[in-house]
């Protein structure tokens, strides 16, 4: 197996487990999240360079969000968030409110992670320190394996 393999295999992997701990956290709304997921690898001078990227929202996912800065604008994202994502989220949840309530709620104060609606741990959970540790191992036993074959053929 390549070191390429390796990485893609990792990458793979950990989008699903993202994707099935979105699911599990009951986050999906419209599902953009999951289908925004995306996984990058390169090498460059310095090395190889992996990445799974995701929307702009994740952070508020992750973390929650602070409320809008400029109290007095903020009609104009009440109305693009209580017709489109808040829509959808408050129909899969059940919940007996009007989206431009939610939205309006969101933008006045803020959203806390964890809450009742999201427990939290949606990236961190699974981009653990040992998940990002195992890649560099295995990758390691790839490139040595390689070099110690490598080497073996110099000497026959």
């Amino acid at each position: 197996m390549t070191v390429q393999e390796k990485i893609n295999g990792w990458l793979n992997e950990s989008k699903k487990d993202l994707i099935n701990n979105y699911n599990r956290l009951g986050l999906r709304a419209s599902g953009q999240w999951e289908q925004n997921l995306e996984t990058q690898s390169e090498i460059n001078s310095d090395g190889y360079v992996v990445r799974i990227l995701g929307s702009k929202y994740t952070g508020v996912l992750e973390s929650g969000r602070k409320p809008n800065a400029i109290q007095s604008n903020i009609k104009d994202w009440v109305g693009w968030a209580g017709s489109t994502f808040l829509k959808d989220w408050v129909q899969r949840k059940g919940i007996n409110a009007s989206p431009y309530a939610v939205a309006w709620k969101i933008a006045r104060e803020g959203i806390s992670v964890p809450n009742q609606y999201n427990a939290g741990g949606l990236v961190s959970d699974v981009m653990t320190r040992a998940r990002i540790d195992k890649l560099i191992k295995d990758i390691g036993f790839v490139i040595l394996g390689d070099l110690q074959s490598d080497v073996i053929k110099q000497f026959k």
